[in-house]
């Protein structure tokens, strides 16, 4: 018995074929494979509008090139597999035309607007199934020269405490008069391997790293990098909301088109039952 995957292969290979051996067709012939035919007519419409000569040519080419193989393939299929696939053939037409049919219902029906609070509604309710797989930081940066005469102010700026959201501005509008380019969206989350990135940060238990470490200043052998974290989450804790929202948004629209497809199926057997359009007889 042939596998699934060649059951789906053939099927598409059948519906796909352009053109059959018994297919009566004037125009002229361009390509034959065991008693199948490829004609003129089969190419209308397959080269856009203004599409310059030789890439015309090279449409039409491949186009032809991936017909004879397909049909080859379906000719020594037919030959060598006894199975005529019409049950499964017939179930894929009408999944086909299944699937096509509430496409276009939800298309019609689906209300595509999803407020604030509505995503927010959602996270408060299912905030445990929104975790993070790895860290992820809010932090603040600049690399800059070691001899640079800002390191020492913007070193002791990062080390304030309490930092406030005025020596962000500070910080940056110092490391901007020295010509320095850094990091300083303070509200922004980032995958804390992205930070390890851009600065040469190395630890081995980043759990204990992020508790432990406010402020960090590395050195190598030309460069400073001054890093002050604000905010961290590690692994497995809530991601935080203004991460989920696109894919809270993405649930909720899903959840509306199940529920016009479970209605649209419910009306539909609704209306054929009171129609008189339904029999059971066990």
């Amino acid at each position: 018995m042939p596998s699934a995957r060649l059951t789906i292969s053939l099927a598409l290979l059948l519906l796909s074929a352009p053109a059959c051996r018994r297919q009566v067709d004037a125009s002229p012939l361009v390509a034959s494979a065991y008693g199948y035919e490829l004609h003129r007519s089969d190419l209308d419409g397959l080269v856009p509008a203004g599409l310059p000569a030789d890439d015309s040519l090279a449409v039409i080419s491949n186009y032809i090139d991936q017909w004879v193989r397909q049909t080859v393939i379906l000719a020594k299929a037919e030959k060598n597999v006894k199975d005529d696939f019409g049950r499964e053939l017939l179930e894929y037409k009408n999944n086909l035309l299944t699937y096509t049919y509430e496409r276009q219902i939800v298309d019609q029906l689906l209300d595509t607007v999803v407020s604030s609070a509505q995503i927010e509604e959602y996270y408060d309710a299912h905030r445990s199934d929104f975790r993070l797989k790895s860290s992820i930081v809010k932090a603040v940066y600049v690399s800059l020269p070691t001899a640079s005469p800002a390191l020492r102010k913007l070193n002791n700026i990062l080390s304030r405490s309490p930092f406030r959201e005025s020596d962000i501005v500070e910080f940056e509008e110092t490391a901007s008069r020295a010509g320095l380019k850094g990091y300083y969206d303070a509200d922004a989350w980032m995958p804390f391997y992205s930070l390890q990135t851009a600065v040469p940060i190395t630890v081995y238990n980043e759990n204990l790293f992020l508790r432990q470490n406010r402020t960090i200043a590395i050195r190598d052998d030309s460069l400073s990098y001054l890093v002050r974290i604000l905010d961290y989450k590690v692994s497995d804790d809530e991601a935080p909301l203004e991460l989920q929202r696109d894919n809270i948004r993405a649930i909720i629209l899903n959840h509306r088109k199940i529920e016009i497809i479970n209605n649209l199926h419910a009306d539909l057997l609704k209306e054929a039952e009171d129609g008189g359009h339904v029999t059971r007889n066990f």
